[in-house]
């Protein structure tokens, strides 16, 4: 339970911290397209006004409404605002000593809120700036000088750079709104995805829990068939060397008891491994072109004499030829598997009928007996490991438990399907369904 309980939590740590950088990889995109779009149109607006600049041939109010600089003189236009864009642009001048050349309206910038806009701070590209309160979008134009502007004191000014500038509070403001709304998410997101962590983990424990409950339940019922042969045999085995003396007609009853029990228990073993090799993989089937009809006569015509012995008549009927690309050994174990329990469950004077169907892309085989049957509750579980209806009695008919388990493990690497119709006293149909 302890180790159980360890692997979940280390299981929902990582499920946790794989859907918690999904969850903050998806916040982030969407972040950076959000902001990409709403600086997008912004910029292409403000670069487009930058590069129709030319302070050496016309003035910038000029360059943007297409008029030439001698219907326009630089020195007498208003070179505060521009209305090209869909909000106000903002129009800096800088001498080469870095001081900004007085303008008409230039007062919405204190002296110190300039000292956030000094050219040197900025590219040829759009960046935003916090200037006082407020957000703005800021471009430098190409350096060119040009002497002889007019300030707003009627002072000449050199000018050296050129800035345009555009609030963007607004936007600024919505993604600080979508920010707080991503991170907020992102926390009920890291909630959810511990909680989904949690749930992940636990499912996926459980075809662990089921198998290792299936293994520890394999070794127990294994442990205890064996033990069942090996008591028999280490009896009988102490019961000879009690009478050295005796012949081996005098005790050819419980030597006849120790061979039996013997070759049960190499019965036993030999399920045993063929499942743990079934279960591990390393057991490849050699499939091979063959007469599927013969094997199924073969399989037939070895049980009759056992059926004969206990009175039952044994009827078959099979198309011909059924060529199929199987493993013939394993074909041939699942069929005298199932003819066996057949065999055995029906009592003196009942019928066994084998019927074999060719079909275009499969071969059916139907085994109907008229034995004693299944019940219900025990239908479910006849193709599980060590299962018995009726444990008494299947071992002293010398079964293991293993023989449908096995039959199922050949049908289906086969690629075909085995399935019981059963009913209490009124015998049992087996179908065993096989692609060609």
């Amino acid at each position: 339970m302890l180790m159980f309980n360890r692997s979940r939590t280390q299981l929902t740590i990582r499920n946790a911290a794989v859907l918690s950088v999904i969850l903050i990889s998806l916040n982030v995109f969407v972040y950076i397209i959000m902001k990409q779009m709403l600086f997008a149109q912004i910029d292409r607006s403000i670069t487009s006004i930058k590069d129709k600049m030319t302070l050496s041939a016309v003035s910038p109010v000029a360059a943007i409404r297409g008029e030439s600089s001698s219907t326009m003189p630089l020195q007498k236009t208003v070179l505060y605002s521009i209305n090209q864009m869909d909000r106000p642009v903002i129009q800096l001048f800088w001498t080469k000593d870095n001081v900004p050349v007085p303008m008409m309206g230039s007062a919405v910038f204190s002296e110190e809120n300039l000292k956030q806009l000094l050219p040197s701070r900025f590219s040829t590209e759009p960046k935003t700036a916090k200037v006082g309160d407020q957000y703005y979008r800021v471009v430098n134009a190409s350096d060119t000088h040009y002497a002889g502007l007019i300030g707003a004191d009627g002072t000449s000014y050199e000018i050296k750079t050129q800035q345009l500038l555009t609030n963007v509070s607004a936007e600024i403001s919505m993604l600080h709104r979508l920010f707080d709304i991503l991170l907020f998410g992102g926390l009920i997101g890291l909630i959810v995805a511990i909680a989904a962590g949690y749930y992940l983990a636990n499912r996926a424990l459980i075809p662990i829990r089921i198998s290792l409950e299936k293994q520890q339940q394999f070794v127990s019922d294994a442990s205890h068939e064996l033990r069942t042969p090996l008591s028999v045999i280490q009896v009988h085995s102490e019961l000879l060397l009690r009478h050295p003396d005796h012949t081996i007609e005098q005790d050819s009853k419980l030597i006849s008891n120790v061979l039996q029990e013997a070759k049960r228990m190499s019965k036993l073993v030999g399920g045993l491994l063929t499942l743990a090799r079934s279960d591990s993989n390393q057991l490849e089937l050699e499939r091979k072109p063959i007469q599927f009809d013969r094997i199924v006569q073969e399989c037939v015509a070895k049980m009759h004499m056992l059926a004969e012995l206990k009175g039952i008549i044994l009827h078959s009927e099979t198309d011909s030829p059924i060529p199929m690309v199987a493993d013939e050994e394993r074909l041939h174990q699942l069929l005298v598997t199932v003819l066996d329990n057949a065999i055995k469950y029906t009592p003196e004077g009942g019928i066994v009928r084998v019927v074999c169907r060719k079909f275009a892309h499969s071969a059916q085989i139907e085994v109907e007996d008229t034995g004693v049957g299944i019940s219900p509750e025990d239908l479910p579980h006849v193709f599980d490991r060590f299962y018995r209806g009726d444990k008494a009695r299947t071992r002293q008919e010398g079964g293991t438990g293993l023989g449908l388990a096995i039959a199922k493990w050949i049908a289906e690497r086969h690629g075909g399907k085995i399935r019981l119709d059963s009913k209490r006293s009124n015998g049992t149909r087996v179908f065993i369904t096989l692609p060609l």
